[in-house]
C-alpha cells in the first residue's frame, strides 16, 4: 500500500536524521539483542535485556538515546538497536470506530468491527494511531489487542434455505443474503456470534443460527446445531500456544473440561498471569502453576491488573487476608505491623495484596499506609458522601511534562480533588492520559460530590479552576466535568472519565495548550 511505503519511509529517515523527539509512543522493534538502561548512559543501572524481534515503545530519541518502554518499566537503548515499526492489532469489542484525531468528538472515519486486522503506528492518551484499507485516524487503545481474535477454523452452514450475514455482530447491521449450502468459515467467536469468512468477504452470523452440516430440505436445527456447551460446538479447538492473560474478573473457576458441569478443579483469583494453551466454544485452556484446565474465557484479559505498588497495613487485630476477593473464601489474619504490598484495586471494595512470599485480598477500608492506623488512608468512603478533603497549604504550580507530577500522579494514584469555587472535595483514580491526567471519580459517592460541585457545569466541557492534593502537596489544577470514553470504575455511576490539566498540558486532539484550562489554573493558584 503506497499510504504505508510513504509512512515507514519517513519513519526510517526520521531515525537515520538524528536525534528527534516525539510526543506519543511508537511501536517499536529491537533490532538487535540489546540491553535497556536506567538512564541514557551504559554505565547506569540495567533495568532488562531484550532480544532481537522484541516489541516495546520509544517516545523519544536524542543524542543517540531512545527512551523505550517495556513490559510497563521505562529506561533507554541505544538508538541504533531499534525502529519504529507499524504493529498488528486487532479489533477485540463488538466494533469499534476510528476517528479523524485523537478524540471522540472529531469526524468519524469508519466503524470496524471485531477480529479487523489493523496497522498500529503509535499511542497518544487513550488512543492509538492505526491504518486500515488506506484511511488513517485514531481507535480507542481499550478496543483493540496485539493477540489476534480469529482463533477458530470450523465449517458452519446456515441452517435454513439462506440466511443473513451481518456486517457486523448487531442485527441492525447491514446485513447480505448468503445460501445454507455456502461454505462459512469460522474465526472467531463473539458473545453469541460468529466471525465468518466465504469467499473474500467477512461477516458475522448468529451461532445459533449456523450448524457443522449444510442445510437440506429435512434438516432442521436441532439436529445440527447443538448448545453452545454441547460437544458438537466444542469439536473444534484452538492452539493458541503460551499466551499470556490475566484474570479481570473477582476470580474464575477452573474445570476440567470445557463445561461448567465437569469436575471444579479450583479457582484463580483476580490479577493472577495464566497462560491460555487454546480455546474451546467459550472457554479457554489455562495453566496457572500446577493448576491445569478450563476456564470461561470471559473472566480473562489482556492487560495486566498489577498496577500499585504501595506499602500498606492492617488497621486492626482481626483484619482477615482472603484468598479470593469474597468473605467465602479461606481467610487468614496478620499482624498490625506486617507489611503488605498493594499490588491492585479490583472494586471499591477489595485490594489485591503480596505478604510474605503470599498473595490474597484485604478490604480497602481496612488497610492504611501507616502502622497502626485506625483509618486507612488509601480506602474509598462507601457512603452517600464523599469525605474527602484538601491538603492544607497555599496551592502551587507544577509543569505536567517537567515538574515530575506525572510520577507522582502515577497512573492507578489515588488523588483528593477540591472544586475552589465551591470547597467540595472528592477523590479520583488516575486511569492514564499523556498530555494530561485522565481520571475517574473513585466511587459513587465522589460522583456525587463532583456533581454537587460542578453543579450547571456536570457534563459540559467547561473549565473549573480545582486543587489537587497528592502526598501532603496541593497543586493547581483545572478540569472539565464531561464524562467521556471509556471507564473502568464500573459502580461509581459515571460513564467514563475526565480531563485534569496542571500547568503547561495539552489536549490530546490538538497537542496544544488549552488557554481556558491554564487560565482556570491561575485561578486556583491565586485562591490559596
Amino acid at each position: 500500500m503506497k499510504l504505508k511505503r510513504v509512512l515507514a519511509l519517513a519513519l526510517v529517515l526520521l531515525l537515520v536524521l538524528g536525534d528527534t523527539a516525539f510526543a506519543n509512543d511508537y511501536f517499536a522493534k529491537a533490532t538487535t539483542n540489546t540491553t535497556i538502561y536506567k538512564s541514557a548512559s551504559k554505565s547506569s543501572s540495567k533495568v532488562a535485556s531484550v532480544d532481537s524481534g522484541t516489541w516495546l515503545f520509544i517516545s523519544e530519541i536524542k543524542d543517540g538515546w531512545a527512551k523505550v518502554t517495556y513490559n510497563g518499566k521505562s529506561g533507554y537503548a541505544a538508538s541504533a538497536t531499534v525502529k519504529k515499526t507499524a504493529k498488528a492489532v486487532y479489533v477485540k469489542s463488538g466494533t469499534a470506530v476510528i476517528y479523524k484525531s485523537a478524540d471522540s468528538n472529531s469526524t468519524k472515519l469508519i466503524t470496524v468491527p471485531y477480529g479487523t486486522k489493523l496497522d498500529a503506528y503509535y499511542k497518544t492518551g487513550n488512543y492509538t494511531h492505526v491504518a486500515y484499507n488506506g484511511k488513517e485516524g485514531f481507535i480507542s487503545t481499550n478496543s483493540i489487542q496485539l493477540t489476534s481474535t480469529n482463533t477458530l477454523d470450523k465449517t458452519v452452514y446456515l441452517q435454513a434455505s439462506s440466511g443473513k450475514v451481518y456486517a457486523s455482530p448487531s442485527t441492525s447491521a447491514n446485513s447480505a443474503s448468503v445460501s445454507g449450502t455456502t461454505a462459512l468459515k469460522a474465526v472467531a467467536q463473539y458473545d453469541s456470534w460468529y466471525r465468518v469468512t466465504y469467499g473474500s468477504k467477512v461477516g458475522f452470523v448468529k451461532k445459533s443460527d449456523v450448524g457443522t452440516s449444510k442445510y437440506t430440505a429435512s434438516s432442521s436445527t436441532k439436529s445440527t446445531q447443538s448448545s453452545p456447551s454441547s460437544s458438537a460446538s466444542r469439536s473444534s479447538t484452538s492452539t493458541t500456544t503460551n499466551k499470556t492473560m490475566y484474570v479481570k474478573t473477582g476470580y474464575v473457576n477452573v474445570y476440567k473440561s470445557a463445561s461448567t458441569s465437569s469436575t471444579n478443579l479450583g479457582f484463580i483469583p483476580y490479577g493472577c498471569k495464566v497462560t491460555v494453551k487454546g480455546t474451546d466454544g467459550s472457554f479457554s485452556k489455562v495453566t496457572y502453576g500446577s493448576l491445569s484446565g478450563y476456564c470461561k474465557t470471559s473472566g480473562l484479559g489482556t492487560s495486566d491488573p498489577n498496577n500499585l505498588s504501595n506499602t500498606v497495613y492492617v488497621t486492626d487485630k482481626s483484619v482477615k487476608i482472603y484468598k479470593a476477593p469474597t468473605t467465602g473464601a479461606e481467610s487468614t489474619t496478620v499482624s498490625t505491623t506486617t507489611a503488605l504490598k498493594q499490588t491492585a484495586r479490583l472494586d471499591s471494595t477489595w485490594s489485591r495484596v503480596t505478604y510474605n512470599g503470599n498473595v490474597g485480598f484485604v478490604k480497602t477500608s481496612q488497610i492504611s499506609t501507616k502502622k497502626g492506623s485506625s483509618s486507612s488512608s488509601s480506602s474509598s468512603s462507601s457512603s452517600s458522601t464523599s469525605t474527602s478533603s484538601a491538603a492544607s497549604g497555599k496551592s502551587k504550580s507544577v509543569d505536567w511534562f517537567k515538574g515530575g507530577i506525572q510520577s507522582e500522579f502515577y497512573k492507578g494514584r489515588i488523588a483528593t480533588v477540591t472544586d475552589v469555587k465551591t470547597g467540595i472535595s472528592w477523590k479520583v483514580k488516575r486511569k492514564g492520559g499523556t498530555n494530561h491526567a485522565d481520571v475517574e471519580p473513585l466511587t459513587a459517592a465522589d460522583t456525587a460530590a463532583m456533581k454537587k460541585a460542578c453543579g450547571s457545569d456536570f457534563l459540559t466541557w467547561h473549565r473549573r479552576a480545582i486543587w489537587v492534593s497528592l502526598n501532603g502537596n496541593k497543586y493547581a489544577a483545572s478540569m472539565n466535568c464531561m464524562a467521556h470514553g471509556l471507564c473502568n470504575i464500573k459502580d461509581n455511576n459515571f460513564d467514563g472519565h475526565f480531563c485534569i490539566h496542571f500547568t503547561n498540558s495539552r489536549t490530546h486532539g490538538s497537542d496544544k495548550v488549552d488557554a481556558d484550562h491554564q487560565a482556570a489554573i491561575k485561578r486556583a493558584l491565586a485562591a490559596g
